[in-house]
């Protein structure tokens, strides 16, 4: 898997019933690329993470390909060596411990391991426990770590750091810039600082079918952040902050 064009989108579009989420999205993702998709609740984020993550969605033309072949082309093994989902909140039937399931994780062997993943995750100490007995926040660093030892080149996760408090959200932050510089990450957030930080590249979704894409560094600024957003924006001493 050395192709650096790990996903792409050729005239994607995404409709909510009657309403149009993306219209006609042409959109690669590259290795050694973080792109953060940005919009207020219920633009399609979520949406648009399923689908390039190849599972259902409500409606949608155009073609998503990974690695040049078309997603209708992949066996469901090795898509799972390609692309690796995380949703915004893990939905666990049985009381699996979090190294078993870690263990039920891996798609390509050998890519890292789970002791290590765990301890940059601050979740060593939750090896042995139930995933039914975990916090939100545990839960949802467990389920980091089930992305990561996945071994698919390319991550898809929606709200990494929702149920995470500020310093779970700056190691997430660390581990994912450290971590991935090989591989490609989509991800959705709304803490616009802690995109900043993360962020090579935004997709910013307006809601009305409208997007618009490119380097982080030309996208978080003013304009586009009250467009994205519907309020004011100020910078003040190196954060963004809503107004």
């Amino acid at each position: 898997m050395t192709n650096a064009v790990l996903a792409e989108t050729r005239g994607l579009t995404l409709w909510a019933g009657e309403r149009c989420l993306v219209r006609g999205l042409d959109w690669r993702v590259q290795r050694g690329e973080r792109w953060c998709v940005i919009g207020r609740n219920a633009v399609g984020k979520s949406t648009l993470l399923r689908a390039l993550a190849g599972l259902p969605v409500a409606r949608r033309e155009g073609e998503v390909a990974w690695l040049g072949r078309p997603q209708r082309d992949w066996s469901p093994a090795d898509a799972a060596a390609v692309r690796a989902f995380m949703p915004q909140q893990a939905s666990d039937r049985f009381a699996l411990s979090v190294e078993r399931l870690l263990e039920l994780s891996v798609a390509v062997p050998g890519q890292r391991s789970a002791a290590r993943t765990l301890s940059q995750l601050d979740a060593d100490a939750l090896a042995q426990r139930s995933v039914l007995e975990l916090s939100g926040g545990e839960r949802q660093r467990v389920a980091l770590a089930q992305c990561a030892l996945q071994g698919a080149p390319l991550l898809l996760l929606d709200e990494p750091v929702a149920f995470q408090d500020p310093a779970h959200q700056q190691q997430v932050a660390q581990w994912l810039v450290g971590e991935f510089a090989a591989d490609a990450l989509v991800v959705t957030a709304h803490d616009v600082n802690w995109i900043a930080r993360i962020a090579t590249h935004v997709l910013a979704l307006f809601g009305d079918g409208h997007w618009r894409l490119g380097p982080a560094a030309e996208l978080i600024e003013q304009r586009t952040l009250e467009g994205v957003y519907g309020c004011a924006w100020q910078q003040a001493g190196g954060a963004w902050l809503a107004r």
